[in-house]
């Protein structure tokens, strides 16, 4: 149900902080900060944690690495049932911002309660572990299944991203911008149903002395498909950049690799900000033309060129669907789904008046006509 994510430090985009730069996979979150690396891998951490208990739950099994910990697949042994748990890792417990971002996470998380969002259950602390506990979510991420099944077709392309906007657009009137969106924080279920996970970089809005902790150039986010104002500085980012993120995860998921997949994670970056996103329709010839045009649109360079809600996107991608016939076994949105069209104003009492007036009325002429005409 969850990534596992390596991070990758870049030198600093904000305040000239350098670190040493590793490259990872295409998936990878790009972390930059000025602290030292941490002593032990989260490999190492699931290795030393796994069959242990973190206060009632108990950690089955490692599941990997997401953003700034290990996951793990437990049992809440006080509930009975199947949860992730993720554990801040090695040394970076003991860092006071590390641990503001970590807490941030669960409190952006614990924002949010919807269909398409991987919901938080409990954070705690035991024997010097700090950790979150999620939701457990059956299925694979949209990397993984396109790299085992190969790309998406048209219809399922839509439909995830209906489903992924209709998140957004339910976090962001929370004043929650996720700011990592990519393929393997999407994990399709069984079922079908997309759930966004891992809010390890979300951030809440509007941004104050605690709640934005990029300040110090410690979060980016990934570099495949990072918006450009997002790598320039990530308090920059709002849910346009999250769009600009899902365009890039659309485009992967039809394409099978990210919109600039060639060259270091510099090179990507620098094509972020200064190249036109390659047309999908180029690579897919049977990408509709009007799809097309909103993946060039949602991976605009400006945010201002940009849809500037996710309701809008799910619009026009709703419109597309129907235009070409397609059938989306997603269902209809939750948070985007627009609301009735105002009507005439009604007043209830209204009714029963009207009925009292015509009944006098009737009864003065029926008493008019008994009397006759005067005399």
């Amino acid at each position: 149900m969850v990534p596992d994510d390596g991070s990758t430090s870049v030198p600093g985009s904000q305040g000239g902080s350098r670190a040493a730069v590793r490259e990872g996979r295409e998936d990878d979150t790009v972390i930059s900060a000025a602290v030292p690396a941490m002593p032990s891998s989260s490999a190492d951490i699931g290795r030393r944690l796994e069959g242990t208990m973190l206060g009632p739950y108990r950690l089955d099994a490692f599941v990997g690495g997401g953003g700034m910990g290990a996951v793990f697949k437990a049992l809440d042994t006080t509930l009975d049932r199947i949860v992730a748990v993720k554990v801040l890792a090695g040394r970076e417990a003991d860092d006071e911002e590390m641990l503001r971002r970590f807490r941030n996470e669960a409190q952006s998380a614990a924002r949010l309660d919807h269909d398409n969002i991987g919901r938080v259950h409990a954070v705690g602390s035991d024997a010097g572990w700090h950790y979150i506990v999620f939701e457990y979510i059956e299925g694979r991420n949209i990397r993984d299944i396109v790299r085992e099944d190969g790309p998406f077709d048209v219809a399922r392309t839509i439909d995830v991203a209906i489903q992924v906007a209709d998140a957004l657009e339910h976090a962001s009137g929370r004043d929650v911008v996720h700011r990592d969106i990519k393929p393997s924080n999407i994990v399709i279920t069984p079922a079908g149903r997309a759930r966004i996970v891992d809010m390890g970089l979300a951030r809440l809005e509007p941004p104050g002395a605690q709640a934005d902790l990029t300040s110090s150039g410690v979060t980016l986010g990934t570099f495949d498909y990072i918006a450009p104002e997002q790598a320039r500085d990530a308090r920059e980012a709002d849910v346009r950049s999250d769009l600009y993120s899902l365009g890039c995860t659309m485009f992967y998921m039809l394409a099978g690799r990210p919109p600039f997949a060639e060259g270091s994670m510099v090179q990507k970056l620098l094509r972020h900000q200064q190249q036109p996103a390659p047309a999908i329709d180029a690579v897919r010839p049977d990408v509709p033309r009007r799809l097309a045009a909103i993946l060039s649109r949602l991976m605009e360079k400006d945010p201002a060129d940009r849809h500037q809600r996710p309701a809008d996107l799910v619009a026009e991608l709703v419109a597309c669907a129907e235009a070409e016939g397609l059938d989306l076994a997603g269902g209809p949105p939750v948070a985007a789904a627009p609301a009735p069209a105002p009507g005439p104003a009604r007043s209830p009492w209204l009714v029963p008046v009207a009925v009292f007036l015509a009944l006098v009325i009737a009864l003065w002429i029926k008493a008019a006509l008994e009397r006759g005409p005067p005399g």
